[in-house]
């Protein structure tokens, strides 16, 4: 691989042993997959932070880091956290576990990371062209299937090597022969976002590693599109999809392309898919929306449609709203939507949150992503459930948008 000479003054030490450190796994990363050089890049997330997740090992791995002076070259963003504040049925998370992820999350805000969320776009949005370093699925699917941004599915690790060296590998979703359609898929009809996200689930499950270019669905609101986006990253490892309509010069890429299957998902999949995933309803259950984290409008929005109400709730469930701590929601609207069981977390992820430490029992979610990770990664069965039904169960309210 060719070498700039502050490339190589990296490798040589000269900019630290965390810098060495750092370089030296990108190049090999590069090597390996035939990149010929390194390309800057103007913005990384970081995956992988939840304690639950990376333990002692990576708790001590990234504070090694930190301690021998790394520091995050490029604007840097990392992932949510695992849920340590959180309660349930007065059950919390123990000291040692809480002490030990703020350990992490203190780690990397001392290296540089300026928000903790699965929606790094919300926090910097990314511009058509520009080169990233992002891992985390929904967002990588996003920057390049939205934004027109460049960034390979990086795994967690690799991501913070890049964004201490502030470069990555020249290959993959870099280059314009990678981002072309594989297949064509034209999906039937759909009604709504449940729909609409296992639809994405479903083009995940049968082409798992192609760029596909999808026709047929209507995203008539901006968070059926992110849904879709983060269900389809959650059964394939595809690192874009091309939306007609949507995805910056999708003619021009589907020109390039070589398309070489088409299919058609029907209507009654979908539904069926739903069907065998939906619970209407479960006494003492975990409701969750915000998987990927809501936007600041998002949260107004329920907030707004849930105190509007005015009717205190009388479920034993508790419905936990998922966002990122710039969203601004002031204390009151807080204690006030307590009276509703609803609670707002903010910078933290329910998924990779040990929640059957807490004693739940099952998830409820609008998310077909929180739907395939939650039993995997937080310990407990979870089901779909539309978001404008769980809305109308905290507030006992009238018709709401899902």
């Amino acid at each position: 691989m060719y070498l700039t000479k502050e490339e190589e003054a990296m490798l040589n030490g000269e900019f630290g042993e965390a810098v060495e450190l750092a370089i030296k796994v990108v190049v090999k990363v590069g090597e390996a997959l035939g990149a010929t050089r390194l390309i800057d890049v103007v913005h990384a997330h970081v995956s992988g932070i939840s304690y639950f997740n990376i333990l002692d090992y990576g708790m001590e791995f990234i504070e090694d880091l930190r301690n021998k002076g790394a520091r995050f070259r490029v604007y840097t963003t990392a992932n949510p956290y695992a849920a340590i504040t959180a309660d349930f049925n007065n059950k919390s998370f123990s000291d040692v576990v809480i002490n030990k992820q703020l350990r992490i999350v203190n780690a990397l805000r001392e290296m540089g990371a300026e928000a903790f969320t699965c929606a790094p776009y919300y926090v910097r949005i990314p511009q058509e062209g520009e080169h990233l370093a992002w891992a985390e699925s929904n967002a990588v699917l996003y920057a390049n299937s939205v934004c027109g941004a460049r960034t390979n599915r990086e795994g967690g690790p690799l991501a913070l090597m890049e964004a201490l060296i502030g470069k990555t590998y020249l290959g993959g979703m870099h280059l314009d022969e990678n981002r072309v359609p594989e297949v064509k898929v034209v999906i039937e009809p759909l009604r709504n976002q449940l729909e609409i996200a296992a639809a994405g689930y479903i083009i995940g499950k049968y082409f798992p590693s192609s760029i596909p270019y999808v026709e047929g669905i209507n995203f008539d609101h901006e968070h059926y599109l992110r849904g879709f986006l983060a269900a389809f990253g959650s059964s394939s490892n595809a690192a874009m999809v091309i939306l007609k309509g949507i995805t910056p010069n999708y003619k021009k890429l589907i020109s390039k392309g070589e398309v070489s299957k088409r299919e058609t998902i029907s209507a009654s999949e979908v539904r069926e898919f739903v069907r065998k995933n939906i619970k209407d309803s479960h006494d003492e259950a975990l409701y969750v929306i915000g998987c990927p984290h809501l936007s600041r409008q998002e949260v107004y929005d329920i907030v707004n449609y849930i105190l509007s109400r005015g009717k205190t709730c009388s479920t034993n469930s508790v419905l936990w709203l998922i966002t990122q701590s710039n969203v601004g929601l002031s204390s009151d609207l807080k204690r006030r939507l307590l009276r509703c069981r609803v609670k707002v977390y903010e910078d933290v992820c329910p998924i990779v949150t040990r929640l059957d430490l807490l004693g739940v029992s099952c998830v409820i979610t609008d998310s077909v992503k929180a739907l395939h990770y939650i039993p995997k990664l937080a310990g407990v069965p979870a089901f779909l459930l539309d978001r404008g039904s769980i809305l109308r169960i905290f507030s006992k309210g009238g018709d709401v948008v899902d």
